[in-house]
């Protein structure tokens, strides 16, 4: 099982109405069991200076410190609907733990989800519903890897992780069978690198046609996440982009960044004409003045660190290469392997080279030995 804290980083939640889809559920506080839900009752929850309010239709049930609402059935499922703010419904699996923020008077929402079932609502949000099943089998290991590798990033507010994308994108229940099918055929494998531990399996939508190195995104080498050319992205959705920007604008921003000559008219020409055959680290004017195309990309919001520069008279236009860092699984690219033919361990080991996939109950076996 692990902890998920909902709604991170939204508006306060101070009132939730809780419904059973599937399965019961009995609701726990610091003073024993309190009620037995079956699906399609519903109970109000709310924050109260004085704790957690709950009630139901006809009552209030009582305040309490803290309330958990614990499926005890084979299968359970259940609904939140935010009322203050006012969100649409969403589904979850398993578990809703709910306590007051320490510091906010807001309520603090948890979904303690079984793994697998986690994994399937994460690899739904992150890539949708239209993939082939092969796909979501590699999705699956990777996110499960992912959650495992991070497990711990949120422990200081109660909970493992979050449902933003800086810790996986995570909607609650997944809509579509196939994906949750996948989550629970490859339940409990995991990515290791070879001193057997949890690789940073990081993605990315598209690559432009060639990777980047983590030691230029991310300033740390890592021997599998090293460049590799993929051709298969790269008539793929995300594969170009344009963007033009004042000449003015870019040539002083190399300026006040580089200290480029503004008189100089071959260091001009330089910063005006630019082609990235392969992906490079730096845009440099010579050994001394350079400049990562990560931080190009970051101050002037670009899809990618992978583009060229052509000189459009007025303005330089930005023709760029990929969506996302760079590094590790290209998204679209492997899509296109899966619809192809490959499978899924033909496709992780194309992308992360040097790794293995074993079963989590293998790894204390390993470092013992």
């Amino acid at each position: 099982m692990i902890n998920i804290g909902l709604y991170y980083g939204n508006k306060p939640i101070e009132a939730i109405v809780f419904t059973p889809v599937s399965g019961k559920y009995n609701l726990y506080t610091e003073n024993g069991m309190q009620l037995e839900l079956v699906t399609g009752e519903m109970i109000y929850i709310s924050y109260d200076k004085n704790g957690i309010k709950v009630q139901d239709l006809d009552k209030v049930i009582g305040t309490f410190k803290n309330v958990n609402l614990i499926g005890v059935a084979s299968q359970n499922s259940f609904k939140i609907k935010c009322e203050k703010p006012n969100y649409k419904p969403r589904s979850y699996d398993d578990n809703l733990l709910i306590k007051q923020h320490d510091f906010e008077d807001k309520l603090v929402l948890i979904n303690n989800i079984d793994l697998d079932n986690y994994v399937a609502g994460v690899v739904e949000a992150e890539v949708g519903p239209s993939p082939p099943e092969e796909y979501f089998k590699l999705q699956a290991i990777i996110c499960r890897t992912y959650a495992l590798k991070s497990y711990n990033r949120h422990d200081p507010e109660g909970f493992n992780l979050c449902d933003r994308v800086h810790c996986q994108a995570y909607h609650g229940r997944p809509k579509n069978h196939k994906i949750r099918m996948a989550a629970y055929e490859t339940s409990g494998i995991v990515v290791v690198d070879s001193d057997i531990n949890l690789i940073t399996a990081a993605f990315h939508s598209n690559c432009g046609g060639q990777t980047a190195n983590s030691e230029d995104v991310w300033t740390k080498p890592v021997y599998y996440l090293h460049s590799v050319v993929d051709t298969f992205c790269r008539a793929e959705n995300n594969a170009c982009w344009q963007k033009e920007i004042p000449k003015s604008k870019w040539l002083n921003y190399l300026h006040q960044k580089i200290q480029l000559d503004l008189n100089d008219s071959l260091s001009i020409a330089k910063a005006e004409n630019l082609t990235q055959e392969n992906r490079q680290l730096s845009f440099r004017l010579d050994s001394l003045h350079q400049l990562n195309f990560t931080q190009i990309r970051q101050d002037f919001k670009l899809k990618s660190a992978y583009f060229d520069i052509v000189d459009n008279g007025n303005t330089v236009l930005f023709k760029g290469k990929g969506f996302g860092h760079g590094v590790g699984l290209c998204q679209e690219g492997a899509m296109r392997m899966a619809k192809m033919g490959y499978t899924y361990p033909e496709i992780l080991h194309y992308y992360y080279r040097g790794v293995h996939m074993i079963h989590i109950s293998t790894l204390d076996f390993f470092k013992e030995e």
